[in-house]
């Protein structure tokens, strides 16, 4: 009869101390990187979870999932990290431990969808008023390439034809939106301008969206051939007016739009918003060392990953083949783990991102040759707290390089960073918090040139 009772004691305890983890659950790593998980349970009964890290750019799937009544588990195996924890009936809460390498406090509390969601008043207000422009879902074709683009093509109300602009991503897997840290910054630009009478394409990356083609394997040159595709689309619009086309590119896309004019003076005006003005390889070094800085790494260990980093990118440019430039790079961050340099085992992953064509093709890019020979009027644009393409670097060689054409207008904004956002110190955690998705004096700064220049 005791050991009855018993048994009924810790069942009733169970019911108790359990929680259905079905749901979106929030909190902190270590008090600092802001996460949110969601558990679904699918028809066949198995549990499966989508972790995000706004600060990081990242949503993805996660591995092993395991539930329980009284606790959870999961795996990020690419990231050689997992998180175990326990329910807390007092907190309301799973508290429990992020394990990558070390381990970090994560306690994970019940939230809903839409508290979840960020708050982003552009996007909010696009949504809300009505469109004062037409779109249309189109598709194009990289015939060259077997590529079929798919993107959004928005047309200003009244008589036609219009200005238009192609709008070119930065990297990654970047779609029509601009979709980035939880913003959409291509889709209010986009709105921007065609709500002052430009015509604006903009399209998923090849691979991303409803684009057909393999992102993986396309380089910075290839991604210029899509772009090449998105002007042909609008040369051959009715609604558009072919004398008035031009290109604004971002990031990786203000390398793509000089690239573009450079070889077509059929376009009429580049836009360059934080583009590259140094050789792939230097700005790349400043760009690690500026945003360790940012999150508060200590001075030796940036100093010892700028001179890691100077001697895997020159691997990487100076080795003749691809194959050899990955087995050299394969031994210095090999050495790099040896010496501690390196936490052990981030090797291999590190050697998986930098060792493709495309890095390799970045890194060797240098900007000022075509910039000198596009002779087109052209707004270059970077952030004074922008610490991924720096203006303090990259601005200089770009005017040094557009100094013979007197319709070059190069300018530093004030207070902006990478993305074009108001910021406090420029650093990619940022990102995600401010809820600005572009800066109002970027937007009427870009539309007011592009509307003097082609009136």
């Amino acid at each position: 009869m005791k050991k009855l009772l018993a048994s009924m004691a810790a069942v009733i305890s169970m019911t108790a101390h359990a929680e259905d983890a079905q749901g979106i659950w929030t909190g902190s790593i270590a008090n600092s990187l802001h996460v949110t998980v969601k558990f679904e349970k699918t028809p066949e009964g198995k549990w499966e979870a989508t972790m995000s890290v706004p600060a990081q750019n990242l949503v993805t799937k996660v591995d092993d999932v395991s539930v329980a009544p009284d606790r959870i588990g999961f795996a990020l195996n690419k990231l050689r990290a997992s998180y175990a924890a326990t329910w807390n009936e007092r907190q309301q809460a799973w508290t429990g431990t992020w394990t990558q390498g070390r381990t970090a406090p994560l306690n994970l509390k019940r939230t809903t969808e839409e508290a979840a969601r960020p708050k982003r008043p552009q996007e909010d207000a696009i949504a809300a008023r009505p469109a004062s422009y037409a779109s249309t879902e189109v598709a194009f074709d990289n015939a060259a390439a077997g590529v079929k683009l798919a993107g959004t093509f928005t047309v200003p109300q009244g008589k036609g034809p219009f200005p238009a602009v192609v709008l070119v991503h930065g990297s990654g897997s970047i779609d029509r939106d601009g979709s980035v840290f939880g913003h959409k910054t291509l889709l209010v630009l986009a709105d921007h301008l065609s709500r002052q009478g430009i015509a604006v394409l903009r399209y998923d990356k090849r691979g991303v969206g409803k684009s057909s083609g393999k992102l993986k394997e396309a380089t910075t040159r290839d991604l210029a051939a899509d772009a090449e595709a998105a002007l042909r689309f609008l040369r051959g619009r009715a609604e558009v007016d072919s004398q008035r086309i031009g290109v604004i590119g971002h990031s990786e896309g203000g390398l793509v739009a000089p690239l573009l004019a450079s070889r077509d003076p059929g376009i009429a005006f580049v836009v360059m918003l934080a583009g590259p003005g140094v050789r792939g390889d230097r700005l790349l070094v400043e760009q690690h060392a500026l945003l360790a800085r940012a999150r508060g790494v200590p001075e030796a260990a940036i100093e010892k990953d700028r001179t890691m980093n100077r001697a895997l990118f020159a691997a990487m440019v100076e080795e003749p083949t691809l194959e050899a430039a990955r087995n050299k790079a394969g031994l210095i961050l090999a050495e790099a783990e040896r010496k501690g340099d390196l936490p052990a085992g981030l090797g291999a992953s590190a050697l998986e991102r930098f060792g493709t064509p495309w890095f390799r093709e970045l890194l060797a890019y240098e900007p000022a040759p075509v910039l000198r020979a596009v002779r087109q009027p052209i707004l270059v644009l970077n952030g004074e707290r922008d610490l991924q393409v720096p203006a303090g670097l990259d601005l200089p060689p770009i005017r040094a390089a557009l100094a013979d054409n007197p319709r070059a207008v190069v300018k530093e904004m004030p207070g902006l960073n990478h993305l074009f956002q108001t910021a406090k110190t420029g650093g990619i955690e940022e990102y995600g918090q401010i809820e600005e998705s572009f800066a109002p004096a970027a937007l009427d700064t870009i539309a007011g040139w592009i509307k003097s220049t082609v009136e």
